[in-house]
């Protein structure tokens, strides 16, 4: 950017341009607001997909790899903008705006002052000179001020999202101690947890970073060392209590875990007699 803040409208044009120019997933080293005033379009971040219907705000903060493609009727603004640019008060504001980057609103009076102060920032920086930038610093912050309230009932609300999601975590766990021998299949306990395999997946990958099928062989070979280590069951007997008749099928999914050959995880597992009963 030429300067540390910059902003122009999305139009029919724009996005056609858009297009045309078959954009890739990118990284900027500055913030960017979307404010989408009409349509829509989806947005990548990171590897998220989200759909986005206006009103909209989005933050996409500096050094994430995002790709927006905004459909036809997609109207509003771009600002980007530097962490330079902003007073301390502001930086403050925006910290609180990444933690609920994406911020639906209504067709409000606060709707309507956030698009004023955007097209006043638009009319202002056309101006491209130096005397325009303390005008311009103030109206950003006041663009964040007045979406204050709504980014913490946001933020208040993600939080309540994530301790519900924390608590289907712990229900999936539950339901997997009681049924790992038996289930293997994510849709079951989908079903028993009266969720979507892709809400299960979603939360595991929140709070774990793994797939629920990662977790439930996860946990079905850590029976199975247990199993090995603290009983004299044969190896085919714990390969048919976890649900698998065919041994080979076990010994391939256990050395793939852990490297190791379930009788050579046995053997390099024995426990050692105290020598006190060794000599009685």
């Amino acid at each position: 950017m030429d300067t540390l803040l910059s902003i122009w409208p999305l139009s029919e044009h724009s996005n056609f341009q858009w297009h045309l120019g078959e954009p890739v997933p990118h990284r900027h080293p500055f913030h960017q607001i979307f404010l989408i005033t009409e349509g829509g379009g989806t947005h990548w971040v990171d590897g998220e997909e989200r759909r986005v219907q206006a009103p909209w705000v989005m933050l996409l903060a500096k050094g994430k790899m995002h790709l927006y493609l905004p459909n036809a009727e997609a109207r509003g603004w771009l600002i980007d903008f530097g962490e330079e640019f902003i007073n301390e008060d502001a930086t403050c504001l925006l910290s609180h705006f990444v933690a609920s980057a994406n911020l639906p609103l209504e067709k409000d009076g606060l709707f309507d002052q956030a698009s004023c102060l955007a097209r006043l920032m638009w009319d202002i920086g056309k101006i491209k000179a130096d005397t325009s930038r303390p005008a311009l610093r103030h109206l950003l912050a006041a663009f964040l001020h007045l979406l204050q309230a709504r980014i913490r009932e946001q933020g208040t609300l993600n939080q309540a999202h994530r301790a519900s999601d924390f608590q289907l975590f712990q229900a999936f766990l539950r339901q997997l101690d009681a049924s790992f021998a038996a289930e293997k299949e994510v849709d079951f306990y989908a079903r028993q947890l009266r969720c979507t395999a892709r809400r299960l997946s979603s939360v595991c990958k929140l709070v774990l970073g793994k797939t629920p099928q990662n977790i439930i062989v996860e946990r079905c070979i850590l029976e199975a060392k247990r199993l090995l280590v603290h009983s004299d069951l044969s190896i085919q007997q714990i390969a048919t209590g976890l649900g698998c008749e065919d041994q080979s099928n076990f010994t391939k999914a256990f050395r793939k875990a852990t490297g190791e050959t379930p009788s050579g995880f046995r053997k390099s597992r024995v426990l050692i007699q105290p020598a006190s009963a060794a000599g009685s």
